[in-house]
């Protein structure tokens, strides 16, 4: 579904603030069979842009940070996100927030829109331009342009940064992009078909999500997925999946059901893809993000130890510190029953293969 709101008759996105902290460091010095195997030579090249896929509150930031560790990758950090990248606002228009498309769709401004960022997301001075006018646009507005409702700097925005790639040089120098976006999962295997990528999966246990939505009030929450036609006939129907009722809790349960059930069910008719869930980079990060290095064909280096033993503390909000050993069950302690009676409910109608009923009772906690 599109945004009503954004009319246009009438930073871009940017190189990650979050490596930042990555760059310092480099300063100072479950078993999905059949994906896991390293990209051979042919299927790995370094001019193939490597997409990291998850959902809102995946870990893939964290991801991200510590596979920008390798100074062949450059990273760009959601410039699909359009309350942050102006060209995304143009680009998503018809799409909306989580655009919906299979192989053989057609989408030309969502099309346009990737063609720009898989070229680095170069930064003309109209862009320049569009990012300083969007830039001021707090949460709040960036929430009532979710809900369809008029912000007239996005809008003026999004109008200036239409067609980001006409006439902006490309800024790919010898490095490999890497690009993360947690607004991809219902068009990821459309974007396999039209561009020549590599993909890396990254999934987590819904409970996990759901607690960080909740702990965040993200604006996901007002995105209605049952409402795209895409989405209940290609999705909904084929599973057998009842749209929610009106209580927000089911409807952000819903949504994150929708996400990760069809991102799964994605990677695994593509065994070419890597993949992985947060849980398991979390149990054991540096064994872990070792053989991840190693499969995508990435140098390991001191840097990436550096900023694993470094990011290892307590953190909250979207700051990426956090100790690593307690994430993988965290759901249990932050939700309360309530929350995990609903979570069992919702997510039991969808066909998740990752996790199972048994994996939404928090035994233990």
């Amino acid at each position: 579904m599109g945004y009503p709101g954004f009319d246009d008759r009438s930073a871009p996105g940017g190189r990650s603030d979050p490596m930042q902290c990555l760059r310092v460091a480099q300063a100072a010095a479950p078993s999905w069979e059949g994906h896991e195997a390293p990209m051979s030579a042919t299927a790995r090249s370094h001019s193939r842009p490597l997409l990291l896929v998850g959902i809102p509150r995946s870990g893939t930031t964290w991801t991200m940070q510590v596979l920008g560790a390798d100074p062949n990758l450059d990273p760009l950090l959601e410039p699909d996100n359009e309350g942050t990248s102006a060209p995304a606002i143009w680009g998503k228009k018809a799409a909306g927030r989580f655009p919906a498309l299979q192989p053989g769709d057609h989408d030309q401004r969502y099309h346009d829109l990737w063609s720009w960022i898989l070229e680095g997301a170069p930064r003309s001075l109209r862009l320049r331009l569009a990012a300083q006018i969007l830039r001021p646009v707090q949460p709040p507005g960036r929430t009532r342009f979710l809900q369809g409702r008029r912000v007239p700097l996005m809008t003026i925005a999004g109008s200036i940064a239409s067609h980001p790639g006409s006439g902006t040089p490309s800024e790919l120098g010898d490095q490999r992009l890497l690009v993360k976006s947690v607004h991809a999962p219902l068009a990821l295997e459309w974007l396999a078909e039209e561009f020549e990528i590599d993909v890396l999966v990254l999934l987590r246990h819904p409970g996990n999500v759901l607690s960080s939505w909740l702990a965040l009030n993200l604006n996901e929450q007002f995105i209605r997925l049952e409402e795209n036609p895409a989405v209940r006939t290609r999705l909904l129907n084929s599973w057998g999946v009842a749209a929610p009722g009106p209580e927000p809790l089911e409807r952000m349960i819903f949504s994150i059901g929708v996400l990760s059930t069809a991102l799964e069910a994605a990677a695994s008719r593509h065994p070419r893809w890597l993949i992985r869930t947060h849980e398991q980079l979390c149990s054991d990060p540096g064994p872990e993000f070792k053989k991840l290095y190693a499969d995508l064909g990435l140098t390991w280096n001191e840097a990436v130890e550096g900023f694993l033993a470094g990011n290892d503390r307590p953190g909250e909000g979207f700051l990426t510190q956090r100790v690593a050993a307690e994430l993988p069950d965290n759901w249990k302690r932050r939700l309360t029953p309530h929350q995990v009676a609903v979570m069992q409910r919702v997510l039991s109608q969808f066909p998740l293969k990752t996790w199972t009923a048994e994996d939404f009772h928090p035994t233990g906690a």
